[in-house]
């Protein structure tokens, strides 16, 4: 499939043979060596007059200088907020802050920066109204394009709706410089897509959900172009930086295209949101998001591949739906993350995944279609020792000790996963077969 970013954004909101009507929210995205100079004119072209720049320490260290000479130069005012921590959390605090320090003369917010600075600014653009643009400082995480942002509130990691950016300026010889880490983050971010697009599949055939192979396809192509270049995004090799980059703007759009989360983030992700809100709870360590998910990735294709080689057994998963003890696991749930436990308890509660009737309808659908099943995880997966390989290959983080974690939690941080949201994934799965337990151990 063609996937050209420039077409993507030109074309006019087109009906789809899965019923949405797809059109991105993104107007505009420059990709090249030198796009920082464009600021100014793009800025110009969206009524700007005085800019809001939301940045860091880091962040304007990495591209400060060139942009703000370059609105210096064309008479653009601007005011400048640096976030006081380069390790600010996306949490209430730093979105007051922001929205503090917001200067009622700036007509238009620039996000210098990626991650967190990005959620921020999206959820001040929400709220101020005004023309918003991300530049990019490392090619890091796959939420540039998205209307989204993943916050803390109550100590959970939640997504919220916020505003998706009108343009993003990604300079491929600012992203080249970015720190190592922050290159692996955005490819790692990447290559969990393999396992999102096979779990929006399987969470089709299982619950029903909504689906459309024309987002899957965009995301193939885009995951594909950023493996065959992941030795050279070790080199800062441009060429490969700008396919990371077109790679993780793709997968905003195509998540703007299905409305939902689905095409980009499955377990892998929440492997990555269990560490992150234990860290927020315990101070325990964690790395970059899209570090921990090219982790949780390995982790994912290693779970499947065990479940492949268990097929349903109706009577041992009714069993042992009906013996969990949901009590005792609550309470594991509580002390291992904490306030964010208790968040997820609450919503565990409610949830329609822990009904009986729903689970038996489910189960009754995985073991009539257990072929389809394994059809989608041979057409979707890629080897794990393949990937494995590709990932020490690279020098990128394949377990969590390398960001300061034992891997003996892997198994309850797996199971744990099923209780961050209703979506259907590896540990869904599992549990509704009456499997999870063994198939966590064999996570090790």
């Amino acid at each position: 499939m063609d996937f050209s970013l420039s077409q993507l954004l030109a074309a006019p909101p087109a009906d789809c043979a899965c019923g949405k009507r797809h059109k991105a929210r993104l107007k505009d995205a420059v990709v090249f060596d030198g796009a920082i100079s464009e600021t100014a004119a793009l800025i110009k072209r969206y009524g700007g007059t005085h800019a809001y720049i939301l940045a860091d320490e880091n962040t304007f260290a990495a591209a400060g200088a060139p942009m703000t000479k370059n609105l210096a130069a064309h008479n653009i005012a601007y005011t400048l907020f640096l976030l006081p921590d380069a390790r600010t959390e996306p949490d209430g605090k730093a979105v007051g802050d922001a929205e503090l320090h917001f200067d009622p003369a700036c007509d238009i917010l620039l996000a210098l920066g990626t991650g967190v600075i990005n959620d921020i600014a999206k959820i001040l653009a929400r709220g101020r109204d005004v023309p918003f643009f991300c530049i990019a400082t490392a090619p890091s995480m796959d939420g540039f394009a998205s209307s989204t942002s993943s916050v803390i509130r109550d100590g959970l990691k939640v997504s919220v709706n916020s505003r998706c950016p009108d343009v993003v300026i990604a300079d491929t010889g600012i992203l080249s410089a970015a720190p190592a880490e922050m290159l692996l983050a955005g490819l790692g971010d990447m290559l969990a897509k393999y396992v999102s697009i096979c779990e929006w599949r399987i969470g089709h055939i299982v619950t029903g959900e909504y689906y459309c192979e024309k987002v899957a396809s965009l995301i193939r192509a885009a995951v594909k172009k950023c493996a065959d270049n992941a030795e050279g995004l070790v080199r800062r090799d441009k060429t490969a930086v700008r396919a990371v980059m077109e790679g993780l703007l793709l997968s905003g759009i195509a998540a703007d295209w299905a409305g939902v989360s689905r095409p980009v983030s499955g377990v892998e992700h929440y492997f990555s949101h269990i560490w992150d809100m234990r860290a927020v709870a315990f101070g325990t360590p964690c790395s970059l998001h899209g570090i921990q998910c090219g982790v949780g990735t390995l982790y994912a294709l290693r779970g499947y591949e065990a479940l492949k080689k268990s097929p349903p057994d109706k009577q041992k998963a009714e069993t042992a739906f009906s013996s969990f003890d949901r009590e005792s696991w609550y309470r594991s749930l509580c002390a291992y993350l904490g306030k964010a436990g208790d968040a997820m308890v609450a919503d565990a509660r409610t949830s329609p995944r822990n009904n009986p009737a729903a689970h038996a309808k489910r189960l009754e659908k995985i073991c009539t279609r257990w072929d389809d099943i394994l059809a989608v995880l041979s057409d979707e997966l890629p080897p794990f020792s393949q990937l494995e390989a590709l990932l020490r290959r690279i020098g990128a983080p394949t377990k969590p000790e390398s960001f300061g974690l034992s891997s003996a939690d892997v198994p309850f941080v797996f199971r744990a996963t099923r209780d961050v949201r209703d979506k259907y994934i590896l540990s869904a799965l599992c549990f509704d077969l009456g499997v999870s337990e063994e198939i966590a151990e064999m996570l090790l």
